[in-house]
């Protein structure tokens, strides 16, 4: 009973202390300075102690080895290292003092034990003093910062629930060249869960493997040192001798392979080529003989996310920054998916007319933007004409010209092909290799049309691959057609895309080959010219298997709409929305059996007749004797669409007339005069009756803008011409002395006050001693001579005339630098050679963090806020 009753008390004794250390100000580990805490311990002392950190000085700080060694390994006796929960993160701290000698990278791997929590590790950068006190002689390391809450943290690092580990590599020049000693790192969950921490330094680029040891340089290298903490790579892995050196290209950790790519030769083949990595060939353009360079990677195998994007650059191998490449794919700058505009397989085409095209050794990049691995081929072409003139005509090698064979073919590489269609008759395009873009028109639609009001055009159009059924699950793109009455304006773009009008766009994706897919079009795609307009783009261009060409079948009808579908008792003439009514049936719908009752129509049957005179289609009402249909007057009315005599029209009310209006309602329209002076907003107006609607034919106050080098009146009411000049302005009339001396100013001057027709210059002369004119003299002359006064309209002078001769300095008058001078550039030179050589340091990280931008972070999610943010940094091209 006496022993139970002592544990009980130390028990009691032992809460009681733990209470008051909660309840103490900062937790019993620092004191409360100015309301805010200040940790005694920010570091542990050593080995088997813990510092904390953080508002309250709650957090616990452990040590990080840089070893390769799990936290949960070196963990000072007694303590739990590894365990993060919610509201309680932990803290770690590395000493990186050894970066600013001859370990160059640092490599951190986090992995989450929990597929329940999602850990955020963020860095902060300081420096750890450390200093000796001589009476006890004990070694205390403070650092310049710890984490709390106002501290501005360095990078991030995450884990997810489908990414559990993240690694990240950083450089000594990430790191600030030496300029930072220590490193915290603190761990916070969404989630109870245990985490495995491991931290390395290498002076080669290096992966940290979950065992804790280090893959070097990608396991590639032919040394296990890096004096300048870079690989030296065997080929293909080693970069070109001439390159200069960018980071994030993979070749300073032999990920990367430069391989020949002879143009015409056997594509050569890249197995799973990773996100965020890079394969770079070499490609020679001779100096005679090459008019386009067509590179391509076809995607032969791919999962869901993969996205190739491809790079030229000249003489040396591309990147993604703006400056580090000469050409880049449609598909790297495109941010927008679509069924039709994103592909694993991509393409480039450099031209001779290209202002970057030159002959030479050109590089070619391909970088996996996306998030899964593509396998892919890549193949080069080296063509004497553009696209070698698409295999439908002949090229002139010396000139670089194509002459088309084929009829239909366009200049200038025969690729694109113009068509006429016929309403209602197919057209068939046979399969061919190049085809991008083809252009078809459909001329006269409103003779085509017998009645705007029952009939429409569709498109119905298919496609098919020569060599190949079906295409492959990763090939997302597909044919488009396009209709828009400025198609013309339809244009090849960069690595297959196209470059859409600036005007109504209809398109119609072709899912699946041989599968027809038809869309209607509205009145409104007409063009001005009474045509149909239609594009076929395909972005499989370029980037199909070899040898795989695309054809298609378009075919442009009109369906029309019969009434009540002739009520089961006709046919209906799509041609033109009328039934054929089968006997004894009758009437517009076919509604009515005259067998029965000897009517031809029922009561409230109506029957469509075009009125050209109406300007739509009447509708004839059923006569109340069903002996026919009324021949005068209209039931109803429908008014015509947009044709190419007018627009878009519409009924006036309840009358029977369409009319046209002139502008839209509530809206502004700008308008400008017949004589071209001028241009203005004017309002709309529609009438109460229906009546079309007409622009107010005067200008909206304010909206008035002169055109062709006029100018608004003072009163702001009209245009006017201009004056010749505005008085008191100078205009260059000659040099002086071949230019040598000086020059010479004509003076804008007016008869009469506030009359800019009476403004005129001056008409200096050099023979004349320059009256007239202002005289400018260069350094070395003076103005001599005698000055006449050029009177203006408001009564003041200015002062004219005079020569430019060289100047005379008179022995008496003493010239040079005073002794205060002398000073004053003494002092100036030793601050600015102090400053060169205190900020020469900074000045160097500053220069090099702001040249090379962000890659480092390929291998996780990181953000990196210390020179401003950076999120998501997977696949970046170099560093910050």
């Amino acid at each position: 009973m006496r022993w139970r009753s002592m544990l009980a008390l130390w028990a009691v004794a032992l809460w009681a202390t733990l209470a008051h250390a909660q309840d103490a100000p900062c937790s019993g580990h620092g004191q409360t300075v100015e309301g805010k805490c200040a940790c005694s311990a920010p570091l542990p002392a050593d080995d088997a102690s813990v510092g904390y950190v953080g508002d309250s000085c709650a957090t616990p700080v452990h040590h990080l080895y840089l070893n390769g060694q799990d936290v949960a390994e070196t963990c000072a006796q007694g303590h739990v290292c590894n365990v993060v929960a919610p509201g309680d993160p932990v803290c770690f701290a590395a000493n990186i003092a050894d970066l600013a000698a001859g370990s160059y990278h640092l490599s951190l791997l986090l992995v989450s034990n929990s597929v329940d929590a999602a850990v955020t590790l963020r860095g902060l950068l300081t420096n750890f003093t450390a200093a000796t006190d001589p009476a006890t002689n004990v070694t205390t390391v403070t650092p310049l910062a710890y984490p709390n809450s106002t501290a501005v943290f360095s990078f991030a690092l995450h884990t997810t629930h489908s990414t559990p580990s993240s690694q990240l590599q950083l450089t000594r020049r990430q790191l600030g060249y030496g300029a930072y000693t220590g490193l915290y790192l603190c761990a916070e969950s969404t989630a109870s869960t245990t985490i495995m921490l491991r931290g390395a330094q290498h002076s080669c680029p290096h992966t940290l493997l979950p065992n804790g040891t280090l893959e070097l340089c990608s396991g590639r290298a032919s040394a296990d040192t890096c004096p300048h903490g870079a690989c030296t790579c065997p080929p293909p892995y080693a970069p070109p001798a001439n390159w200069v050196q960018t980071a994030g290209l993979g070749f300073d950790d032999c990920s990367s392979t430069l391989q020949q790519l002879a143009p015409g030769g056997t594509p050569l083949p890249v197995s799973g080529q990773a996100p965020g990595t890079w394969a770079f060939f070499a490609v020679e353009v001779p100096a005679t003989g090459a008019a386009h360079l067509h590179v391509a990677a076809a995607a032969t195998e791919a999962t869901q996310g993969g996205s190739l994007a491809l790079y030229l650059r000249y003489q040396q191998p591309p990147g993604e920054g703006e400056t580090q490449h000469d050409l880049a794919s449609d598909v790297a700058v495109t941010t927008t998916s679509s069924s039709w505009a994103r592909e694993a397989s991509v393409h480039l085409d450099l031209m001779r007319s290209d202002a970057a095209f030159r002959p030479g050794t050109w590089y070619v990049g391909v970088y996996n933007k996306g998030s899964g691995p593509v396998t892919h081929a890549v193949s080069a072409a080296l063509y004497a004409c553009p696209n070698d003139c698409g295999g439908r005509g002949t090229c002139a090698a010396e000139t670089g010209v194509c002459t088309c064979a084929d009829a239909t073919a366009l200049a200038p590489d025969c690729v694109a092909s113009r068509y006429e269609l016929k309403l209602g008759e197919p057209l068939t395009v046979a399969p061919r290799p190049h085809l991008l873009l083809d252009k078809l028109v459909l001329s006269g639609v409103k003779a085509l049309l017998a009645s705007a009001a029952t009939q429409r055009l569709t498109v119905t159009a298919s496609f098919n691959a020569s060599e190949a059924p079906s295409l492959p699950p990763w090939v997302t793109s597909r044919p488009v057609v396009v209709v828009s009455p400025k198609v013309d304006e339809v244009a090849p773009g960069a690595g297959g895309s196209v470059v859409w009008p600036d005007a109504p766009v209809a398109r119609m994706a072709l899912s699946q080959p041989g599968s027809q897919h038809t869309m209607s079009v509205g009145p409104w795609m007409v063009g001005e010219d009474d045509a149909l307009h239609l594009a076929l783009w395909n972005p499989l261009s370029g980037d199909t298997p070899a040898g795989q060409s695309v054809g298609y079948v378009l075919l442009v009808s009109t369906a029309g709409s019969c009434l009540r579908d002739c009520s089961g008792h006709g046919t209906c003439d799509t041609a033109t929305g009328t039934c054929t009514c089968t006997a004894p049936f009758a009437g517009g719908d076919c509604s009515v059996d005259t067998s029965a009752s000897g009517k031809v129509c029922a009561a409230g049957a109506v029957q469509p007749m075009r009125r050209e005179d109406l300007r739509g289609t009447c509708w004839q009402p059923c006569k109340a004797d069903g002996s026919g249909f009324e021949t005068e007057g209209c039931g109803e009315l429908t008014c015509d669409g947009k044709t190419a005599d007018h627009g878009n029209l519409r009924r006036k009310g309840t009358e029977m007339l369409c009319v046209e209006d002139q502008c839209q309602q509530g809206a502004n329209t700008t308008v400008v005069d017949a004589a071209g002076r001028s241009a203005c907003q004017q309002a709309c107006t529609c009438p109460d009756d229906g009546s079309a609607c007409v622009l107010t034919g005067s200008c909206l106050p304010g909206t008035l803008v002169c055109l062709n080098g006029l100018q608004l009146s003072k009163d702001g009411s009209t245009c006017e011409s201009p004056p010749v000049c505005a008085e008191g302005s100078l205009k260059k009339a000659y040099d002086l002395q071949g230019g040598s001396a000086g020059s010479a100013f004509a003076v804008c001057a007016c008869a009469t006050a506030a009359d800019p027709a009476s403004c005129a210059y001056t008409s200096p002369s050099e023979a004349g001693g320059n009256a007239g004119g202002v005289v400018s003299c260069l350094p070395g002359f003076e103005l001599q001579g005698a000055t006449t006064p050029t009177h203006l309209s408001d009564g003041s002078a200015v002062a004219t005339g005079g020569v430019c001769v060289a100047a005379q300095h008179g022995g008496g008058r003493r010239r040079g630098v005073s002794g205060g001078m002398v000073f004053f550039y003494c002092l100036l030179s030793i601050a600015l050679a102090a400053g060169l050589v205190v900020g020469g340091k900074y000045g160097l990280i500053w220069w090099e963090q702001y040249k090379y931008g962000r890659s480092v972070f390929s291998q996780g999610y990181v953000s990196w806020p210390l020179f401003g943010n950076r999120n998501n940094a997977g696949g970046g091209a170099d560093d910050w």
